[in-house]
């Protein structure tokens, strides 16, 4: 079992009951920005670090 089938069969169902994803305004992402990226100058960043 890989980490993507960890969490489709035990992470998200357990949310859900807790009320993640169900009540309005709360919702599950599957990826995060951590940071928006690095600044690179002339207003550019680089890639988003994501978790």
């Amino acid at each position: 079992m890989n980490e993507a089938e960890t969490r489709a069969e035990h992470i998200d169902p357990a949310l859900k009951a807790a009320g993640w994803g169900v009540v309005e305004g709360s919702k599950i992402l599957r990826e995060h920005r951590i940071t928006a990226g690095r600044v690179e100058g002339h207003g550019r960043r680089g890639k988003a670090d994501i978790a």
